[in-house]
This record gives structure tokens, sequence and C-alpha cells, in this order.
């Protein structure tokens, strides 16, 4: 028992002793209290007094007790009030969750309104891979656009609502949608023969059904149709023979694949062919640093586009294009290996539509010599394969134009080799075995009377080609006026030729 509690004790115990002194005063005593109670006040005091002295040491009165202790009761803790338990929300279910829109990285769905909800969560897994839900967001509307996600992919996704309350949250049950991604572009697609056959491949898409061709030609009123559906994802080339040389044939790839009942499709990713615009059959030589390409003409082709790189698996870079037969490339690094392609284009149709053919890939190492002479700097440059000519100073191109060589006979071909300008003349007459011809400008390399020179009775739809093939020249270079001008302007005594 505790200090307080004993003095508590000890108070009571003095009042109950008091009113027993009080109950055993005489009747004389309580007439005198009548009379004169203040009096009375005291007699008492002094008979309680003597009363409770019945020992040797005094005791203590009521009064200071009262004074210095209060007799009171303090509550130990307060009082607790406690709320009524709100039962938990019941969270409706999901209903209709459907699929809106899709493409090959992304999904957006759409689903019922749940009422009371504050908001959804949206589970997804890669069902290819996993049988495990995964929370990827969460929403306060009813619809949801999930992406990131893998082409041709089969994806679970499930929604469910929740509701807030003190601060808590309350889920309810998931509703599950199964769908696609769309299947992604087919990749890869490459032409491989453009002959009497066209044959084209691409890249295998591991998760395709199989793969859907379509085709737009004159048959089709250039129209796309189903052409051939391949099941299965082992075949990624296609060979079709029925096709006539110089026609225009278009065909698109597109991956699909089967899931659900229904068939997710790829966009349409497209190939172009004019049947017969083959890979050209050409020859290179390489000299002053450099590469020419030579090849027949393709009677479909408009052109031809020149690649080049330094390996043959690419990445390959474009040279240029040109509309004649051969092509001269660059200053390339001496002794280095290049790959080279060259491949034919016609612009057809009324949409002046760019359809490309096929190509080879070959190889050529570059010198910087010619006929063991090293080349550089200023010189011209004669090749008769390609009866064309190049003028550079100090390196850089300055003129080119096509020519006419010496008469491909054996008797009249113009000389190969190295030479230097040794004489230049403006105007002059050039005189041999039943000839005599006026030029405006004569520069000869050769001392057995071999130049370059205009040649006033050729129009200019006779220079270059296969011109020297019968009507060629005596061995002289035949040369544009306004081409040869230019050069002889420039070109003084010593200049270097290179004739190949």
């Amino acid at each position: 028992m505790n200090k307080k509690l004993k003095r508590i004790f000890s108070c009571v115990l003095a009042a109950v002793t008091l009113i027993s002194a009080s109950v055993s005063l005489n009747t004389g005593a309580f007439a005198a209290e009548s009379e004169s109670p203040e009096v009375a006040a005291e007699v008492v005091g002094e008979s309680l007094g003597a009363e409770v002295q019945s020992n040797s040491e005094p005791a203590e009165t009521p009064t200071e007790v009262a004074a210095t202790e209060p007799i009171t009761t303090e509550p130990t803790t307060a009082p607790v009030t406690i709320a009524p338990i709100k039962p938990a929300p019941k969270v409706g279910n999901v209903r209709n969750v459907v699929k809106t829109s899709f493409l090959t990285d992304k999904i957006t769905l759409e689903w019922d309104k749940v009422s009371g909800a504050t908001g959804y969560y949206v589970y997804y897994r890669n069902a290819d891979e996993t049988n495990t839900f995964k929370k990827i967001a969460e929403v306060k509307t009813n619809t949801c656009t999930i992406s990131k996600l893998a082409h041709t992919t089969q994806y679970h996704f499930k929604v469910s609502a929740f509701i807030e309350q003190d601060g808590k949250r309350y889920e309810g049950e998931g509703t599950i949608k199964k769908t696609a991604t769309q299947p992604g572009k087919v990749s890869g697609l490459d032409s491989v023969r453009s002959s009497s056959v066209i044959q084209f491949e691409w890249n295998r898409n591991s998760k395709a059904t199989g793969y859907k061709i379509y085709r737009a030609c004159n048959k089709t009123d250039a129209k796309y149709v189903l052409y051939k559906t391949i099941r299965g994802n082992s075949t990624t080339s296609f060979t079709d023979k029925n096709v006539e040389l110089g026609r225009a044939y278009y065909y698109s790839v597109r991956p699909f694949r089967e899931l659900y009942g229904t068939s997710y499709t790829a966009p349409s990713n497209e190939i172009k062919f004019i049947c017969g615009l083959g890979a050209p059959d050409y020859s290179m030589t390489s000299q002053v640093s450099r590469v020419s390409l030579s090849w027949n003409r393709n009677k479909y082709a408009t052109g031809y586009d020149i690649y080049y790189a330094t390996s043959r698996s690419g990445p390959f870079k474009k040279l240029g294009s040109t509309t004649k037969t051969f092509f001269n490339t660059v200053r390339l690094t001496h002794n280095k290996t290049y790959y080279f392609r060259v491949q034919p284009y016609k612009i057809n149709g009324p949409s002046k539509t760019k359809v490309l053919g096929t190509y080879a890939t070959r190889s050529k190492t570059v010198t910087k010599n010619a006929y063991g002479q090293s080349m550089s700097g200023t010189y011209i440059e004669i090749s008769l394969k390609q009866q064309h000519m190049w003028y550079y100073r100090s390196g850089d191109l300055y003129c080119e134009t096509d020519v006419v060589t010496g008469n491909d006979d054996g008797y009249h071909n113009t000389p190969k080799g190295v030479y230097s300008i040794y004489q230049r003349l403006s105007p002059t007459t050039l005189v041999g075995p039943g000839y005599a011809s006026y030029v405006n400008y004569w520069m000869a390399f050769t001392y057995s009377g071999i130049g370059i020179h205009d040649a006033s009775w050729r129009s200019n739809s006779e220079y270059g080609g296969t011109t020297y093939k019968g009507n060629g020249s005596h061995g002289c270079v035949n040369t544009p006026y306004n081409a040869v001008k230019k050069i002889y302007q420039k070109a003084g005594i010593g200049t270097k030729v290179v004739v190949y």
C-alpha cells in the first residue's frame, strides 16, 4: 500500500473515532451546545482531544489532515470512445473488357465502369512465355493503353476494380482478356532473281503461323490480291514463274498469326520487280586509285545505281547513279579491297515509281598505278571500253565527256598506255592516208600521230556508246567541241594521258 492510501486510511479512521466520541457525550453537553454553539465547538474540541490522547503521544487532528491531504480519487486513464466498425465495401466485378485498338507494340483496352470504384488495376502476362500475371498499371478511368509490347505475341490482361475506404483498398475480382499484338512487318525482304522468273526472300518470324503473299500486276488492274498463303514459318522465300518479261510485278509479304479464332496479320511490306531486270554482268579494272566498272546494257533499265563497301556483308554505300553502261569511282585507298554492286532500275508507270532490279556482288583491289606508273595530280584519263574521258587538275575532276576512239577493227585501235601531251595546235588540219580534216583544237600524245581533237563531222548522239565498233576514228580521240575547248585551255605540254 502506497503512502497516499495510507494517509487516506488514517483520516477515515480518525473520522470514525470522532463520531464515536460524539455519541458518548452526556445530555448536559448537548444542552450547552444548544445554548452556545461556538463554545460547544470548543468543548467538543477539548473533549475529543482529551479522549484521543489515551496514549503517550498526541494524535493528529482531522482538520490538519484535511487541509494538507484532501480526500480525492483521481482517474488513472482517460476515457476511450470506441467508434462503430464499418463493414468492408463490396467491390463489383469488371465486365466487358474489349480491345479498342492494337498495333505491333501497344494495345488499348476498355471496360464497363464499376459503380463506386475508386480506380482499376491492370495486370498482364506474356502468354507465350509465362503464366504469372504482373501489375502494370493503376488507372482512374475505364480505359488503359499498354505499350512497349512485343509484336506477334499473345498477351493476357486482367482488369479489377478497387474501392479505397479508411485508408485501405479493397479489390474486386479480376476479368481476363486474351488477345495479341499485331505481327511486325516482315524484315529482310530482298530480291533474289528477276529474269524469266521472279524470286524474293525475307527473314523468319518465329511466332508467325505463316505468310500471306499478295500480288499486283496488269492482270489485277494494279491492285493487290491474295496470291499465295504459306503455312508454317520455315519457308521464307517465294518464286513466281507465272510472269512475263518486261512486265511490272509488285508483291506484299504479310506474316500472320492465328489465335482465339482470329487471324492477326502484319502491315504490308512491299517489293517491286520488272521481270527481266536482272543483275548485269560487269567487269572491273583499277588504275589511278579508282575502280572502273563496265557492263552490258539491260533493255528494261532506265539507269543503274552503284554501291560499294569494305566487306562483302556491308554495309553498302551508294556511290552514284548513271544511265550509261560504265562508272568510275572516286579515289579509293591504294591496295585495299572493295566490294561493288551494280543494280539496274526502271522508272515505271505514270506514277514514276522506281523499281529496282537484282544485283551481284564482286570485289576489286585498288591500285594507284597505271601500266606501272603512279598517277596523281593533273592528268587525262581515257577509257576505251566506256568511251569516256576525264580531265583531273590537282586531283579534282575538271571536265568529263563521252568520246569516240579508234575503230575497233584491229588496225585503227587507240593504243593503251601512259603518255604525255607533246604538241598543241589551234586550229590545224590533220592529214593522213585518204583524208585531210580541219580541227579547232589538237593535242597530240603519241609520236605516231594519235591525239585528242574535235570532230565537226560527228553529231552529238554519236559520242559514247558503241560507235567506235565499226564507225570509230583512225586512232585519235574524237571529242565534242565544247569539251575539247575547255580541256585545251588548261592542259599544257607535258600533261599525262592514260589510256586503258
